[in-house]
């Protein structure tokens, strides 16, 4: 169905949708105290349509909310009206944690089983001279990855799921997720291969969601790493010869392994609140809460890291060799 044609589909099943709940209301002799649920069941029944005739292209998991909205909202109904003996707060008090837990199922059904492939695409967008760059990538869910960019490009590399940039300036994009096709890892597999310049220093966000990454950030000259992930694995693979990077992660429910290469000396400030922390003490001894390596004062190449941490576990190691 074309745009126009869509358009106009959605908002006739709105005031179709519309005129129903004041109908069935005056019909049925409710009082708004009793029919208000009907509202969320057209939220509902609205969204349904409106992922049938393609506002987004995913699979059966595009109808997720939809269909929670509609059955949540049939449950209210069934309360307010006296078909339930429960009323609508205490039916929310006992049923939500059964809710949480059979959306927790239905996703993870989505994380082994998700559809198709949404769109392959490849992106390579130039360097354009200067001294530095910025780049932020915003990846909620899926495999990322990350290396060295070929000689003459900020970007480029390839992005199945399908990819939105937003240049904000001479070498400034900013990487989002297309969400067109669904939301990624449940409506359709995400998985981005990303090359970054290794030619001008580079200041480089990356945020993730439920997801696996790897930042191979060696050949790079990664001046300042901003990271924050979700409930995550993060493995990050620090710059050999950058001079000086600076380091902040804020990790949710995260695994983070950070490798500090044998040439790069470190000074690490790390707390998780609930897990562990592991940082190798031989090479990095601790004073205080601090760990740092003894030549952190005058290395030519060297990392100050500091990690705050929800659940999870960090780990900072000596690269192999």
């Amino acid at each position: 169905m074309n745009p126009g044609r869509r358009g106009s589909f959605i908002a006739a099943t709105w005031l179709i949708g519309l005129g129903t709940v004041f109908l069935v209301r005056e019909a049925a002799g409710w009082s708004w105290g009793q029919a208000w649920p009907l509202f969320v069941i057209l939220a509902g029944v609205a969204g349904v349509v409106s992922t049938a005739v393609g506002w987004r292209r995913g699979g059966i998991w595009a109808f997720t909310w939809p269909v929670a909205w509609t059955l949540a909202g049939v449950g209210l109904l069934a309360s307010t009206t006296g078909s339930l003996s429960q009323g609508p707060g205490e039916l929310i008090a006992t049923w939500w944690p059964v809710a949480v837990i059979a959306l927790g199922i239905w996703f993870l059904l989505g994380a082994l089983f998700a559809g198709g492939r949404a769109s392959g695409e490849r992106l390579v967008i130039p360097l354009e001279g200067g001294a530095d760059a910025s780049v932020h990538i915003k990846f909620g869910a899926g495999r990322l990855t990350t290396g060295r960019a070929a000689p003459g490009n900020l970007v480029d590399g390839s992005f199945d799921g399908g990819t939105e940039h937003r240049r904000e300036g001479a070498n400034r994009v900013v990487l989002s997720q297309d969400l067109a096709y669904g939301v990624p890892w449940l409506d359709h597999r995400s998985e981005w291969s990303v090359g970054l310049t290794g030619e001008v220093p580079l200041d480089l966000r990356v945020e993730t969601g439920a997801s696996r990454a790897l930042l191979d950030l060696t050949e790079l000259r990664v001046r300042s790493l901003e990271l924050k992930t979700g409930a995550s694995e993060t493995r990050v693979l620090l710059p050999r010869d950058a001079g000086s990077t600076n380091v902040r992660a804020e990790a949710g429910a995260a695994s983070l392994v950070i490798e500090v290469p044998q040439s790069v000396a470190a000074r690490i400030r790390g707390r998780v609140a609930l897990g562990s922390n592991e940082i190798d003490e031989r090479r990095f001894p601790k004073t205080g809460d601090v760990h740092q390596s003894a030549d952190y004062g005058t290395a030519e190449n060297r990392v100050d890291i500091d990690v705050q941490g929800g659940v999870g576990s960090l780990k900072v190691i000596s690269a192999a060799a």
